[in-house]
């Protein structure tokens, strides 16, 4: 992978990875969505920095143009019964979440942190 010319993308792009978006070394989360109170390699406090509704908001906001036009085709095209294809659809939405979620979160506390980063500079 290259890396980006411009250097305000990088805590971005390593929040999105999970990673400290100092350092890129450490981990930012110690569970699921719980964040590391600060990192191990670098020492810097990413822990006190709050994504709060961020990323739910933009997870639904990129998922809703998905899932929409996507569960209305299956139901109108689905050659298998409606109830097994919602179903389907449900799983497969609930999936997208899991999986959205906490690299969105990343990539929120990565470009807060480089606001906080630009105000003291």
């Amino acid at each position: 992978m290259t890396q980006p010319t411009d250097p305000g993308l990088k805590p971005i792009l390593r929040g999105l990875r999970g990673r400290c978006p100092a350092c890129g070394k450490g981990r930012l989360f110690s569970g699921y969505l719980r964040q590391e109170p600060a990192c191990s390699h670098c020492g810097e406090p990413t822990g006190l920095i709050r994504a709060e509704d961020g990323p739910p908001w933009l997870t639904v906001l990129i998922l809703g143009p998905v899932l929409a036009p996507l569960s209305f085709m299956v139901s109108m095209k689905s050659p298998a019964p409606l109830w097994i294809s919602l179903i389907a659809l449900g799983a497969f939405a609930i999936g997208a979440v899991l999986f959205l979620l906490p690299r969105i979160k990343g990539g929120f506390i990565g470009l807060l942190w480089r606001m906080q980063q630009k105000e003291q500079t």
